[in-house]
């Protein structure tokens, strides 16, 4: 059976908030479709994008504005897939603070869990007229995975707000200091904000759409279940179990991150509600504001950024069979 390596953009270990990947292979879903994933942990978004580029890997989830920066470095890397289909990066603040919208984020202390994304940060901030050379940036301290050494700086009021992916929303939920989301013109219509890439030699490839049956079908049971997937995580990578003493609260945090991340995922609500459906519109609009903030130098034709071809056979799979494994895990 081969090998399907897929670049996942995080540090050196499976982590929960990519656990679905993993339950994707401890289910069987992988080897359903006759392959069996592979995880290369690539590091930071852009270092996965060089990864798939120079072809260490196959396939790898990436946000939309890394494969717009990526062609933008000359490396033609293809959407496949849309596994968010809601904004999974938004600005956030403690509970207790009186900003309330973008423009109020002009002068403040900002920081950002993946350096990748300040290009997205931006772009949004300059859709509502915030010049985002007025922002101070404040490094983030400790992994981009987890939240709880920034936990401390927000409570001591040194940093006032955050550029933040779902997950680590989850994880502040669950350090104790649950984030207000910041309204954003740009950021809330978004439909299509991370996609599954690929390079463009491998889009006619039937495996592409076997692939994205098993990251659906592995989606759909993590938002059913996701304390098993998070258990199946720990069960299949060895490296992720934590001690027992610590067992619970890691379970805890897992599910928090895991819900976070996978609630952007949810098909339903979107103007096309299959798994894996992307919009051309969105992925022009995405690639014009990145372009007016002068993140990437000039507009992409959009065409060559995405495929569609294999979204009938993402969807080929009966949803109660998946319903069926999640209740009995």
């Amino acid at each position: 059976m081969m090998d399907i390596a897929v670049g996942l953009p995080i540090p050196d270990r499976m982590a929960p908030a990519y656990a679905y990947w993993a339950a994707a292979a401890a289910l069987g879903y992988d080897r359903a479709e006759g392959f069996a994933f592979r995880f290369l942990y690539a590091g930071t978004p852009l270092k996965t994008a060089d990864a798939l580029a120079q072809g260490r890997c196959r396939f790898a989830p990436l946000n939309v504005t890394v494969g717009f920066l990526a062609h933008a470095r000359g490396q033609a890397l293809c959407a496949v897939y849309s596994s968010s289909r809601r904004a999974h990066r938004w600005f956030a603040v403690p509970p207790a603070s009186p900003m309330r919208v973008l423009a109020d984020l002009a002068g403040k202390r900002v920081t950002c869990d993946f350096a990748d994304l300040w290009p997205l940060a931006e772009s949004a901030l300059a859709e509502e007229g915030v010049d985002p050379r007025t922002l101070v940036r404040v490094p983030w301290q400790g992994s981009g995975m987890a939240v709880r050494e920034m936990v401390g700086p927000f409570r001591r009021g040194e940093v006032d707000a955050v550029f933040v992916i779902d997950w680590n929303h989850g994880d502040f939920i669950a350090e104790g200091l649950p984030m207000r989301r910041l309204p954003s013109k740009l950021m809330d219509r978004a439909e299509t904000s991370s996609c599954l890439w690929t390079m463009p030699d491998a889009v006619d490839d039937p495996i592409v759409g076997r692939v994205g049956r098993a990251l659906a079908k592995a989606t759909l049971f993590s938002l059913l279940n996701p304390e098993a997937v998070i258990r199946l995580m720990w069960e299949s990578h060895p490296d992720t179990r934590p001690a027992p003493a610590g067992r619970d609260r890691e379970l805890r945090r897992g599910v928090e991150i895991l819900k976070a991340r996978t609630d952007t995922m949810r098909p339903e609500g979107a103007r096309d509600p299959r798994w894996g459906a992307i919009l051309a519109d969105e992925m022009s609009e995405a690639a014009d504001h990145l372009a007016r903030a002068n993140a990437i130098p000039a507009r992409p034709d959009s065409a060559v950024l995405f495929d569609q071809t294999h979204l009938a056979a993402f969807n080929a799979f009966d949803p109660r069979s998946v319903e069926e494994d999640a209740r009995h895990a």
